[in-house]
């Protein structure tokens, strides 16, 4: 029941995304929708990862919001996309919980088990093992060329984000 509530908020929030104006509503949205994902991934997979999940949704975020602050200028909010945001939601949620408790829930029960996902289940020693160390080092190349990419490409005269001109 709660897994399929989280379910239908994620859904809602996922399809509240092409209705955002603003980059600081659109930020709200995906930190609402990374924290209703983390939270269903605490459930049902692990709650650790869950939550080393969500740390980095939101350190990336924060850089994302620190970039989005200093180069958009100061817009007004309309009060309109809230009030589709809780239509959507209560919609979206009042149909779940309908088809959850008054219809047959024998065809949900036979093509979703989550028995068969607690298998999916992953600790911190099998993340990191002899099998995944390529992988980690692949990634860690990717964000290291990333970071001399995004280097090489912001001149440090003309950024806007510099603390003081010459």
């Amino acid at each position: 029941m709660t897994a399929l509530t989280i379910m239908a908020f994620l859904l809602s929030s996922v399809f509240l995304f092409p209705l955002m104006a603003q980059p600081l509503s659109l930020g709200l949205s995906i930190m609402i929708s990374t924290l209703l994902m983390c939270m269903l991934t605490a459930m049902l997979l692990s709650s650790w990862y869950g939550y080393i999940l969500f740390l980095i949704y939101v350190g990336g975020l924060l850089v994302m919001f620190a970039y989005v602050s200093a180069l958009s200028p100061n817009v007004l909010f309309s009060g309109m996309g809230a009030l589709v945001f809780f239509t959507f939601t209560v919609v979206l949620t009042l149909i779940t919980l309908y088809f959850y408790m008054f219809g047959d829930m024998s065809l949900i029960s036979y093509s979703f088990d989550f028995s068969q996902l607690k298998s999916l289940k992953m600790y911190g020693n099998q993340l990191v093992s002899s099998h995944t160390t390529s992988i980690l080092i692949g990634l860690g190349t990717i964000l290291l060329i990333n970071l001399v990419v995004v280097v090489k490409i912001c001149y440090y005269q003309q950024a806007s984000l510099r603390p003081f001109k010459k």
